[in-house]
């Protein structure tokens, strides 16, 4: 069996030096995605009241800092990498329907042969990250020559590797803060809160449920005198005039609060003749489901 060249004291010992350096230049690329990696996963996602908020991200902060990257791809896939018919599962109602709850999600749609791919990838850079850190001496002796050659010839590859998989998170990160930036900037908007407050959506539709317009009805009825619950319509406008004076019909696209009540399909409407003078009027009433 032909004896391996060793590296001597008198020869120069370069070429160790060199598996040395790029060995830590891996490591250290290594740790630079991870952070990154940890700090996506952390940020990519939240879920809450809105009060809450902050306590919930510093939560998920100081998870993310415990886990492993196995563990960190293992969340990155499951939950930010998805098929293009992919459904989400919808949160469970939310039981304090007083509190504003926020929701936010970072997700990358990729075709079936880029998630497939994608996947089999991320589990090759942590193959890789393990193979380093936990394999690298028993696989090459570096105290001899022709061994040392092929750890510089490994060391090379599994860095580029490494930075190529760096420089795509990094640009799903920019990504990530770039939608969160046109959030912020949409949420300062007015059209944004007439989404919130009114449910009306930019392209002008109404969320008739979470509509003021109905919201403001419902109060009505709360507030006024009922008759088998129902509610004069006339009334109840009188007390949103005075009341919520900002929420007119017109601001849903409607002529009239019966042109409201009738395109909601939130109540029941009756018709009756008033016994006094003989003139119609109209009464509403919530649906029950």
């Amino acid at each position: 069996m032909a004896s391996q060249a060793l590296l001597t004291s008198e020869q120069p010992l370069e070429l160790q030096r060199d598996v040395q350096r790029k060995l830590g230049r891996c490591l250290l690329r290594l740790q630079q995605y991870e952070i990154l990696l940890k700090a996506l996963i952390a940020h990519s996602e939240i879920s809450g009241p809105a009060e809450a908020l902050q306590s919930i991200r510093d939560a998920q902060v100081a998870s993310a800092h415990k886990k492993t990257l196995g563990t960190l791809v293992g969340m990155l896939t499951e939950r930010h990498l998805t098929l293009p018919d992919a459904t989400e599962d919808e949160e469970s109602s939310v039981q304090n329907t007083e509190n504003i709850w926020c929701s936010f999600r970072f997700q990358l749609q990729l075709d079936e042969q880029q998630h497939q791919t994608t996947i089999a990838a991320l589990k090759e850079l942590v193959d890789l990250r393990n193979e380093l850190v936990h394999h690298f001496l028993s696989r090459f002796n570096i105290w001899e020559q022709q061994a040392c050659t092929d750890a510089n010839a490994y060391l090379d590859a599994s860095y580029e590797t490494i930075d190529g998989h760096y420089l795509t998170l990094r640009s799903w990160a920019q990504a990530m803060e770039e939608a969160r930036t046109q959030l912020s900037a949409f949420m300062r908007t007015s059209a944004f809160e007439d989404l919130l407050v009114n449910g009306i959506a930019p392209d002008c539709t109404v969320d008739w449920p979470a509509s003021g317009a109905v919201r403001c009805l419902h109060e009505a009825e709360s507030h006024l005198t009922a008759s088998e619950g129902w509610t004069h319509l006339n009334t109840a406008i009188a007390w949103i005039q005075s009341n919520h004076a900002e929420q007119r019909p017109a601001r849903y696209g409607c002529g009239s609060w019966r042109h409201v009540i009738h395109e909601s399909q939130q109540f029941e409407v009756r018709k009756a003749t008033n016994a006094e003078n003989g003139r119609g009027e109209v009464w509403y009433r919530s649906k029950t489901a």
